[in-house]
């Protein structure tokens, strides 16, 4: 009997990762995963406003072209795949599904009806590989989760079904930490929601020894007597022993079990890092008190001045968000019976580290890490995909309110403090005092000796027979400006070496680009003919 397999696909913000099944054994057989997006941009506001300025088209297809890469390398017969099943937030998805995705980016009805905009229903749906240009046989199957509102996607109504905290009594806090960080504040079932662009830096993006949580990068740091350990991640994304330094100088005091060199930092190590810095006194924000400025760690890996200012940043997304939904609750921090952790950062994190630095609420008693929940999803609906009515069913029934930060005045004042004491060293007395002349509550004393549930060894539990693949991916965009003089500005000014320009010929590459938010290729252009929108892929290009 031929094998008939199935592949759960979870888009990040940051990276793609897949898995394949096996339908008859429900087993995983592989892992790939991507360390990049396939789109300009370290977030989701820059992937959708490329989409809105390049064109969805564009998008859409850099997105499937690193969605059929990865799954050429989950080492399985792609002939007999049946099913295929995807999660993500709503910009994600909708570029998925090729849909409008205007509707996401303008605020108000009235904004809608001036650009004859419908926003799409994002209901639960299959449609044929046919559709999205999956390279699987056309009698496959994708299914795609609903959002709960357009404001709140699959990722989202994922973290919410697989802590299971909508069946229960109680409060609980819920969030899938990443770029944009999904965060439920949920009382007796009723869900009160937000997204918390807290930036690249929380995945280890933007850092400038950063990577994404891959085999060799330092994950975790441990305070000892002699020194900071470092915790790296091996093969199997497992955290094992590193070598102890001093972090001042880098001296290695005592070498560790893992024999690799690290290769990077990830965010729950920047994360790390912040919290000994602080504790220790190696850092007074927003300064580091070595001598060069530096925190060394193993293989001459370093955090600047610039990283510890960029998690700061982050951090206080996350601290800023707990206060403006649980003042939206009318509820204390402290009323807090659970705190779930999701996603490879909320895995990885030392939750302690977590509560020095308010990445969860410091009075949190029960703390629950739950691994990489999206995936978890995707595979629970190519298993059974009658989940997906049943999914709908719970975001049609579902009782809550969804915070928009951007246009919240609570979190305006929330976040102006966390900047002060991020970039210009406010102590945290003065933090809580402002937060008291605003009318907010304070926030609470830290819990001791709070239970921690780590449910798996790892936020992907299973990788399979045939383990993880990283997947490389990078696409190139081209654009002819017929009157470019060749001056190379454009690529002399890329900060990400994005760009290569050869006669007027400019090649850009989408996984190094930080798209419509940097644009110092076009500023840059003495002849202002460098135009970002016109850039085209390959079948594009042959199209025209």
């Amino acid at each position: 009997m031929t094998e008939q397999y199935a592949i759960a696909i979870d888009i990040g913000t940051s990276g793609i990762r897949a898995q394949a099944l096996d339908l008859e054994s429900k087993k995983v057989i592989s892992t790939a995963i991507t360390l990049r997006h396939p789109l300009p941009g370290a977030n989701v506001v820059d992937h959708l406003h490329f989409a809105i300025t390049v064109g969805r088209k564009t998008a859409h297809q850099l997105l499937m072209e690193a969605i059929n890469k990865v799954i050429k390398n989950l080492n399985i017969n792609l002939e007999n795949v049946g099913r295929v099943s995807v999660c993500g937030n709503p910009i994600q998805l909708s570029l998925f599904h090729n849909i409008e995705i205007r509707d996401l980016a303008y605020w108000g009805e009235h904004a809608l009806e001036r650009l004859d905009v419908t926003p799409p229903p994002r209901n639960a749906t299959i449609i044929s590989p046919e559709e999205i240009g999956i390279q699987i046989p056309s009698k496959a199957e994708v299914y795609i989760p609903p959002a709960i509102k357009h404001e709140i996607g699959a990722d989202a109504l994922a973290m919410l079904f697989k802590s299971s905290v909508l069946e229960k009594k109680g409060t609980y806090l819920v969030s899938d930490f990443g770029t944009n960080a999904e965060i439920g504040l949920v009382i007796d079932g009723e869900v009160y929601s937000c997204s918390a662009a807290a930036g690249p830096a929380i995945e280890g993006q933007m850092i400038e020894k950063g990577r994404l949580a891959s085999p060799g990068t330092i994950c975790d740091l441990k305070l000892t007597d002699e020194g900071w350990k470092t915790r790296i991640l091996d093969e199997n994304l497992i955290a094992r022993d590193g070598n102890i330094v001093d972090p001042s100088s880098g001296e290695i005091i005592r070498e560790g079990e893992v024999e690799e060199k690290a290769i990077g930092i990830t965010g729950t190590g920047v994360i790390a890092a912040y919290s000994l810095g602080l504790n220790t006194g190696l850092i007074s924000l927003p300064k580091i008190k070595s001598r060069d400025h530096k925190i060394h760690l193993q293989e001459d890996i370093y955090l600047t001045e610039k990283d510890i200012e960029n998690i700061g940043k982050a951090l206080g997304a996350f601290r800023a968000a707990h206060i403006t939904l649980a003042e939206e609750a009318d509820v204390y921090l402290d009323e807090i019976d659970a705190t779930y952790m999701a996603g490879a950062s909320g895995f990885y994190v030392d939750p302690n580290k977590s509560l020095d630095i308010g990445q969860i609420p410091p009075s949190s008693k029960e703390i629950y890490q739950i691994g990489n929940t999206s995936l978890a999803m995707a595979r629970d609906i190519v298993i059974d995909p009658n989940l997906l009515d049943s999914l709908q069913k719970i975001a049609d029934g579902m009782r809550g309110k969804h915070i928009t930060l951007a246009t919240s005045r609570n979190f305006e004042k929330i976040y102006s403090l966390e900047l002060s004491m991020s970039e210009q060293g406010m102590p945290f007395w003065m933090y809580n005092d402002w937060l008291n002349k605003y009318g907010f509550q304070k926030i609470p004393p830290k819990a001791s000796n709070p239970k921690i549930h780590r449910i798996f060894e790892k936020d992907i539990p299973e990788l399979g027979e045939y383990g993880l693949k990283i997947v490389k991916i990078g696409s190139l965009l081209k654009a002819d400006f017929k009157k470019c003089i060749n001056c190379l500005k454009c690529m002399e000014s890329c900060p990400e070496e994005a760009i290569v320009i050869e006669n007027g010929e400019a090649k850009v590459k989408t996984d190094l680009c930080s798209g419509m938010a940097c644009l110092r290729c076009e500023l840059s252009c003495p002849e202002k003919i460098f135009k970002y929108k016109e850039f085209l892929t390959e079948d594009e290009r042959k199209d025209t």
